[in-house]
């Protein structure tokens, strides 16, 4: 028989060498977690720097995206050619697409008919700094009164509200106080902060105002905005009204407009190419009080002659005597128009007028001063000339437009765009990863103003 303390003896170092390989099982587990979490964290932050490094080449593409579309408006501004109206947006379409290092880019934007590639025209749109109470009422999806009202307040440089609008004591009574801008409207967006404007009047289904259907403006329910999954963007009050597009202070090669009121008769010969009586006309009847420019379209220069009575001597009929000057071919009332003005250029930011190449029938039929049937003409002219119009004075060839109409309007259209408006999405090829950029090119001036830069 074995004695007690034998027996204990040995038992001793069975327990320990458990505990020594429950020990080892442990620190084995727990390195296990260890390397386990390292590899993790590790794993995370290769994924993280490589969807960093992604989006860093998808920003890139984009933003080459920007400067090759920046440089088309420049070089088609600096070489321009007034016989296309299309010269600029068919350039720009020619480097709409492109690749930079494991990176593409797209430069696309929405028409009721599809996505276009290439950038879009601000001028195609309503501007809505320049419209008349009259002309907002008119507004798809209509305005009411109250709302234009308040739009007129907005602009307007007093605090004196209108019976429906609303001024200073209205915006500073909220719950978060501000002040309405007494001054033009810097973007549509800022529409969003007039009393008794809803957001989604303003956007409809854009909601990030890019121009383009992305996933979430054509899911029905299933994320903001609410829309009609349709397949079709609902740009709202934005898919007609702008507040980027402006006048340039400049004419389309660069000068400065000649101010009638203290041209000499000299500077308008070599400028138009008209004869020293027509100048003179043209010269006599700048100075008049009320004078504009629409008045070379509306009048011919025999009938301004023959109500200022301009040069020779009154006849014992009554008659002047002076030989009846020669009326302005359509050429010479181009050049007029386009180079010359009636006083100075204000300064600052002069609203920009509607680019009849461009805008869609739509936005044209919302325009009161012309009417259904002649906005279907203008349409139908505009369809058979592939350069577009090349001067607003090229309208008086559609049917049913009279010279009185036509001046009438004159201060509404134009043929040529000084801002356009660029939605890049650059996309990295490995991953998918996109970053989109939102840019509003001012081109009214050389060199070209990127106005707006929105990355999202």
């Amino acid at each position: 028989m074995i004695p007690a303390i034998t027996r204990r003896s040995v038992l001793i170092p069975r327990t320990r060498r458990a505990f020594a390989l429950l020990l080892v099982l442990w620190t084995f587990m727990l390195s296990v977690v260890v390397v386990g979490s390292i590899q993790a964290t590790a794993y995370a932050q290769a994924v993280g720097g490589r969807e960093a490094l992604a989006r860093t080449r998808a920003y890139w593409a984009a933003r080459s995206g920007v400067e090759a579309t920046l440089a088309r408006v420049e070089n088609a501004t600096l070489d321009s050619d007034q016989s296309n109206a299309f010269r600029v947006f068919d350039d720009a379409a020619q480097v709409a697409e492109g690749a930079i290092d494991r990176a593409v880019y797209t430069v696309v934007h929405s028409t009721p008919t599809g996505e276009v590639l290439g950038p879009a025209d601000a001028h195609a749109k309503l501007n809505i700094n320049r419209l008349t109470p009259e002309q907002l009422l008119n507004i798809e999806p209509l305005m009411s009164e109250d709302i234009v009202a308040s739009i007129v307040d907005w602009i307007d440089e007093d605090d004196e509200s209108l019976a429906l609008g609303a001024e200073f004591s209205y915006y500073n009574s909220q719950t978060t106080p501000y002040q309405p801008r007494n001054a033009f409207f810097r973007s549509i967006q800022e529409l969003e902060l007039v009393a008794g404007v809803a957001v989604d009047e303003v956007r409809g289904e854009d909601w990030n105002l890019n121009s383009l259907l992305d996933p979430n403006e054509d899911d029905d329910d299933a994320s903001l905005p609410w829309d009609n999954r349709d397949g079709t963007l609902d740009l709202g009050w934005a898919g007609v009204l702008t507040a980027a597009s402006v006048e340039s202070h400049f004419t389309s090669t660069g000068e400065e407009y000649v101010d009638l009121k203290t041209a000499a008769t000299a500077d308008l010969t070599k400028l138009i190419g008209v004869e020293d009586d027509q100048a003179q006309i043209i010269i006599d009847h700048a100075s008049e009080s009320g004078a504009t420019m629409a008045d070379y379209i509306r009048t011919t220069l025999p009938q301004l002659q023959s109500q200022s009575g301009t040069g020779g001597d009154t006849n014992s009929f009554g008659f002047n005597s002076a030989p009846q000057v020669a009326p302005l071919t359509d050429e010479q009332l181009t050049k007029l128009l386009d180079t010359c003005s009636i006083g100075v250029i204000p300064a600052g930011v002069i609203p920009g007028r509607l680019n009849i190449n461009t805008c869609e029938r739509e936005t044209l039929e919302m325009l009161p001063d012309i009417p259904p049937e002649l906005v279907d003409e203008i349409i139908a002219e505009r369809d058979t000339r592939p350069d577009g119009f090349a001067s607003i004075v090229e309208l008086a060839e559609v049917q049913g437009m009279s010279r009185t109409r036509l001046a009438q309007i004159y201060d509404l259209l134009t043929v040529r765009s000084n801002v356009i408006e660029a939605t890049v999405r650059g996309r990295d090829v490995t991953t998918g990863i996109e970053v989109e950029i939102v840019v509003t090119i001012d081109r009214s001036s050389v060199p070209a103003v990127i106005k707006e830069f929105r990355v999202q």
